[in-house]
């Protein structure tokens, strides 16, 4: 079911008026508003959803006995071997073909025809920080399956993030039946809905159709074509998915619950450390958490370290999907990553650790950053590993002066979109105050028209043609 539907619309309005007029049954009400949520996908993968989560919930009771370990590692086994059974079989056993040459027939197979649940990767990554704190005693285990299955399962998050922790949201689902009908809530919860709703349908639908003709050009692109690509591609993403999130974080406000911001203006950052704290945050910090720290963090030395890092990253790529493309992506994040730590440590020992401070130096660093991350978009979007270093090649030695007339209009727009993402960066830096600014001194008539206009149009793009998905749908 789409956010931006008007099917999913419905919905949303017939459980917030069921969540308002039965407090005292707002559990069970969001237990099966969650399970008809993931039906319409498929009444199936929704029964395997419940089953895993209700194994898992049985698994963790048992964390803190003195087999707790023993059931730790059985929880781990369920919720990742599901994850890959259905995300990385068929990938795996065509590389195990490949390299043993073992001539495996694969094609009409189970594997090939496998569907990937919604939002599996997800639901994994929250399943497994859960046990992980259940076992640590860093969280008590829920004692109640349908809670459980509530904060496992929450549409408003679920298919595309932001990841919950236990820690901050169980306590949000036990002072639920608390919860008011509260104006400024749910006036901040329509500001992010319309927010991500405008992101994605005037702007990521917008960029799709060209995004996708100009990749689908594959080894025919040059230098110039692969830049416009990678770049519109960048905004599409970032539009798509930062609209998707704030969307979440809008609709857990019209029930009084937070869910954590998950964007912050990434293409902004100077370096991929901060990119890394403004672009999909609560998955930067699972991986810091849960894979980071337990592989040694920085704790045995700098190469260590170093190591730590590209591996975590590398692991965040292939988590991202079942193909090469990914893995090779996130193992250039992790350079990345590591070539600036260490860049960093020089620029200390060299006596230049004060020029970061600099004005001119920030604006420097935050252009050359965000076309290395550019770059780094084409692993990630490119049909297959062929055609991404065929176009990395073209980026590398193309001519400016030999820009086809074609792509100028594509240079404006990318130019436009930076725009227009530097000037959402001031918004949210200055937001409180625009806000009151807004709120106090802009005539009701002229807001209200302004509400009006954007609604009316989201709903002509929405009614108009084809429902295009979420790109972290797929993942």
């Amino acid at each position: 079911m789409q956010f931006s539907s008007l099917l999913f619309i419905g919905f949303l309005i017939i459980a917030f008026i069921l969540y308002y007029a039965l407090p005292k049954l707002r559990l069970p009400m969001f237990a099966v508003a969650n399970s008809v949520f993931y039906a319409v996908a498929g009444v199936g993968y929704t029964v395997l959803f419940f089953v895993v989560v209700s194994t898992a919930y049985l698994l963790s009771r048992q964390l803190s006995s003195k087999h707790g370990r023993k059931y730790l590692i059985a929880g781990l086994v369920l919720v990742i071997g599901n994850l890959v059974f259905f995300k990385y079989s068929l990938f795996l056993l065509q590389n195990v073909d490949n390299i043993l040459s073992l001539h495996l027939n694969l094609k009409g197979t189970i594997f090939e025809n496998l569907i990937l649940p919604i939002g599996i990767s997800f639901y994994t990554f929250q399943l497994i920080a859960y046990m992980v704190d259940v076992y640590q005693k860093k969280l008590e285990p829920s004692k109640n399956l349908l809670e459980f299955w509530v904060f496992i399962s929450l549409f408003a998050h679920s298919m595309a993030g932001p990841i919950l922790r236990g820690k901050e949201f169980f306590p949000q689902l036990r002072a639920m039946n608390t919860i008011r009908f509260n104006h400024t809530n749910i006036k901040l919860g329509l500001f992010y809905i319309g927010m991500g709703l405008c992101k994605k349908v005037l702007l990521a639908n917008m960029l799709e159709p060209h995004v996708a003709e100009l990749f689908a050009k594959g080894s025919a692109l040059g230098g110039a074509e692969s830049w416009v690509a990678a770049y519109l591609f960048a905004f599409q993403i970032y539009f798509d998915f930062s609209a998707y999130s704030e969307m979440a974080i809008g609709i857990g406000l019209l029930f009084g619950l937070r869910l954590d911001v998950n964007f912050r203006t990434p293409y902004v950052s100077s370096n991929p450390s901060e990119f890394w704290r403004r672009w999909h945050i609560t998955l930067s910090n699972w991986i810091k958490d849960y894979i980071y720290i337990p592989l040694g963090g920085s704790r045995s030395g700098k190469a260590r370290a170093y190591v730590n890092l590209i591996l975590a990253m590398t692991i965040s790529g292939l988590w991202h999907g079942a193909a090469w493309k990914y893995i090779a992506w996130g193992f250039y994040q992790g350079v990345l990553s590591a070539l600036h730590r260490a860049y960093g440590k020089l620029l200390t020992k060299i006596g230049l650790g004060s020029l970061v401070k600099k004005r001119w130096y920030k604006v420097v660093t935050v252009l050359i950053f965000f076309h290395l991350t550019v770059i780094g978009w084409v692993f990630f979007r490119a049909a297959n590993m062929t055609n991404a270093i065929h176009m990395l090649q073209e980026m590398m030695w193309f001519n400016p002066l030999k820009t086809p007339t074609y792509l100028y209009k594509y240079l404006v727009l990318i130019v436009l979109l930076y725009a227009l993402h530097v000037m959402e960066y001031v918004i949210v830096q200055k937001f409180r105050t625009w806000s009151f600014v807004w709120q106090t001194r802009i005539p009701t008539v002229i807001r209200s028209a302004v509400y009006t206009g954007v609604i009316l149009i989201c709903l002509f793009m929405l009614l108009k043609g084809e429902q295009s998905t979420f790109i972290y749908f797929q993942f």
